[in-house]
């Protein structure tokens, strides 16, 4: 198993575009660390640790000031998302007038796809994190959870070799969700690597093999193991309990 994802030495500032002589925040502070292929890792700290500097630079949205990212060899340059990478944010910018498949349709068109493969992929992704009673309603109708697992749907578009959720499953206890567990195991066994950012390891608890926690833009703890570390997949899911 080779590695999927290394971090080495990132820094990221950002300064106050509006007060001249305002001291810059560093996001990120000679953060390094690795992941393998195929693993799923809890990226986990509090409001301001550095999770979403993190989540951005690695997938290329965003330039460090130090520091590289590279993904499974390849060094990512500039802003330039690498290929096979899928990033979902906390918060999915959709438009509010598309329904749930005419988004994901929409998003599809991004992938270099035939037609034929993106309606099979949307309706593989609708089904799979069980939003098929809700295909035909507008997205700006939609509650939180139902918000969250479009995001999910929308990383599976494409076929990815890695997915980075951004806190895109936090909260409404959607980590606790029978489909959606079902969705990431899914994923782990078919050798996807997965970053999950959220506040606390409680949330991944049974979900990641380990977790790596951040605060203040460091990290500030040897990784952790977590959940099914070491542990087949099956029976590390069949070994907490699940609620739908």
């Amino acid at each position: 198993m080779g590695t999927a994802l290394a971090v080495t030495q990132l820094v990221k500032q950002y300064r106050s575009p509006m007060r001249a002589g305002t001291p810059s925040v560093r996001a990120l502070d000679s953060v390094t660390f690795s992941v393998d292929e195929g693993e799923t890792v809890g990226v986990v700290g509090p409001r301001g640790a550095g999770k979403s500097t993190l989540m951005l630079c690695a997938a290329g949205l965003v330039r460090p000031d130090a520091g590289y990212v590279s993904w499974f060899g390849s060094a990512v340059c500039g802003r330039a998302a690498p290929p096979g990478i899928a990033y979902v944010p906390a918060r999915s910018a959709y438009y509010s007038f598309l329904t749930v498949r005419e988004a994901l349709e929409y998003y599809s068109t991004l992938h270099d796809l035939r037609t034929q493969d993106r309606a099979r992929q949307v309706d593989s992704a609708v089904r799979e994190v069980a939003l098929v009673e809700h295909a035909s309603r507008r997205v700006g109708c939609l509650a939180a959870p139902l918000l969250q697992r479009l995001g999910l749907a929308q990383a599976l578009i494409g076929s990815p070799r890695a997915i980075l959720l951004d806190e895109t499953l936090s909260g409404e206890g959607l980590l606790d969700c029978r489909i959606i567990q079902s969705v990431l195991r899914r994923l782990r066994e078919s050798g996807v690597t997965l970053l999950i950012g959220c506040e606390t390891a409680d949330e991944v608890e049974g979900v990641v093999d380990r977790v790596i926690k951040l605060a203040n833009g460091r990290v500030v703890t040897p990784v952790e193991t977590a959940g099914f570390a070491n542990t087949p997949p099956s029976r590390a899911y069949r070994s907490r309990t699940l609620v739908s």
